[in-house]
């Protein structure tokens, strides 16, 4: 009996907590939609929207290719609340951030059907109808339609809002840029500090052969200390194109502006080979004295040495005054390239020159790599010219003449004239007066002399290089010393004394 009670007032009890649970769980529930509502805005929109102004803030500041991976994160946010919240009233919002952030990332495929879709939306304000076209107008210079751009985007950037002028700016100037029209590329920019589109324009400058123009617009860049890695190449376009003072400047310009120290060096290196190629020793030595000033590190300083140590070759006419300079160069420039190749160089040239060859193509060799990979022209020069002068009548020594006149014109006169009095048939005599060496069996005598000079030589230069690269191992020049052996002690012969 007692247990049948117990049972019925627990059912009883369960009934009513039942009835009130009811009345008090599902007005709860309503209660939380709201807030349910509200993550779709916090957990997506507002991370989209984070993003997308990280990566408009990273384009203002040139950094396009880190603003493109925010962008595409940006689309990726806002198109997870368009599939999971589909009627959720933030939709708007996140449809305008999907379309603009897969536009300026460049998924035009994915922000084509997404702009569509915003633009129709009802209620635009118009900063955000003035931001859709921009995307429209991104999208359709992404997709070569520069023409159709450059007519939605150049009004935008004149009369849009005064927050999407910039870019739609910068994207008209790029479509005016793929139309070939620069002059309206540069109008479409006005003051605006583009950086992205200046240095596309200046590029464009220059593939039109428009070299003011593209100075112009580097030295925009210059007066803010904006060094890219296309800077060096275009540096180097104007160079060959003959506009080696336009170079000059910007280099300077760069120097002056607030550009960091290693981008200066870059600059300073890069001009002062520039000017050694082109022989202008007096000014490269000038940009390698200042690339040392802005040095920070051995590695960046040694490289400027061993550019002084080769231009300090060049007036040089004494095999142990070059050779003097290049060891005096090794001491700080022994991390270079450069001065490990004039380490190698100095080493074959006195291998050469020191051999002793009565053709004369030992020496003739030795001249030539002072020429060419010494940069020691005088040099060369009492080099080509020692053949005549100890080798009279050797097989190279009209050749050398002929070379020695080469690199003293001051001198041809009379090297011409001892040319033709000593070695009046040899094809260089006969090269005076318009015939080519190559037709005469002489010059074909020479190269094969030449041929086994080089050959000789070229196995002792080898093994040279290898006993200099080879690190001596502790205790390698030591010889073993074996331990001597005592004869064992004899014992004494029977009868002898001991």
């Amino acid at each position: 009996m007692k247990r049948r009670l117990r049972l019925a007032s627990g059912c009883r009890l369960r009934r009513i907590l039942g009835r009130r649970l009811r009345y008090v769980v599902l007005p709860s529930a309503i209660c939380l939609l709201p807030s349910l509502s509200a993550c779709a805005y916090y957990n997506g929109v507002y991370n989209a929207k984070t993003e997308l102004s990280a990566g408009e803030r990273l384009a203002r500041q040139g950094r396009e290719a880190e603003a493109g991976s925010r962008y595409a994160v940006a689309a990726a946010k806002a198109e997870t609340v368009l599939v999971r919240h589909p009627r959720s009233r933030w939709r708007p919002q996140a449809l305008s951030i999907a379309a603009r952030a897969a536009a300026l990332s460049g998924d035009c495929t994915s922000a084509g059907p997404r702009l569509i879709e915003a633009l129709a939306l009802p209620a635009l304000e118009p900063v955000e109808r003035d931001r859709l076209l921009v995307a429209r107008g991104v999208c359709e210079v992404r997709e070569a339609r520069p023409a159709s751009a450059l007519s939605l985007l150049e009004p935008l950037s004149t009369s849009g809002q005064s927050e999407v002028r910039p870019v739609a700016a910068l994207w008209a100037a790029r479509a005016a840029i793929a139309l070939g029209d620069a002059d309206r590329a540069r109008r479409v920019l006005g003051a605006l500090d583009a950086g992205a589109a200046h240095w596309e324009l200046a590029q464009a400058s220059l593939g039109a052969h428009q070299y003011a123009a593209a100075e112009s617009l580097l030295a925009l860049r210059a007066a803010r200390g904006d060094v890219r890695p296309e800077l060096s190449p275009m540096l180097r376009t104007l160079w060959l194109a003959g506009r080696r003072d336009a170079v000059e400047r910007l280099v300077a310009q760069y120097h002056a502006a607030g550009t960091r120290a290693n981008d200066k060096l870059s600059l300073h290196m890069l001009a002062a080979d520039l000017q050694i190629e082109a022989g202008l020793d007096a000014r490269a030595r000038g940009h390698l004295l200042a690339a040392r000033r802005l040095a920070v590190d051995s590695v960046a300083d040694a490289e400027a040495v061993a550019r002084l140590t080769l231009l300090s070759l060049a007036p040089l006419s004494r095999l142990d005054d070059v050779s003097a300079a290049v060891r005096r160069g090794s001491v700080q420039g022994r991390a270079s390239m450069i001065q490990r190749r004039l380490d190698d160089n100095l080493l074959l040239a006195e291998l050469l020159a020191g051999r002793a060859d009565p053709s004369g193509a030992s020496a003739y060799l030795a001249a030539e790599v002072a020429r060419d990979s010494l940069r020691a022209p005088r040099l060369a020069y009492q080099l080509f010219r020692r053949i005549d002068q100890t080798l009279q009548g050797a097989v190279m020594a009209p050749r050398g003449l002929f070379a020695a006149a080469i690199l003293a014109p001051d001198s041809a006169t009379a090297l011409h004239a001892r040319l033709r009095e000593r070695y009046p048939r040899s094809p260089w005599a006969l090269a005076l007066d318009g015939s080519s060496p190559g037709d005469h069996a002489a010059w074909e005598v020479s190269e094969s002399t030449l041929r086994v000079a080089w050959k000789d030589v070229a196995l002792q230069f080898a093994d040279s290089l290898t006993r200099l690269r080879t690190p001596v191992q502790p205790g390698a020049n030591k010889r073993t010393v074996r331990p001597v052996r005592k004869p064992a002690a004899k014992s004494p012969a029977q009868g002898a004394i001991p």
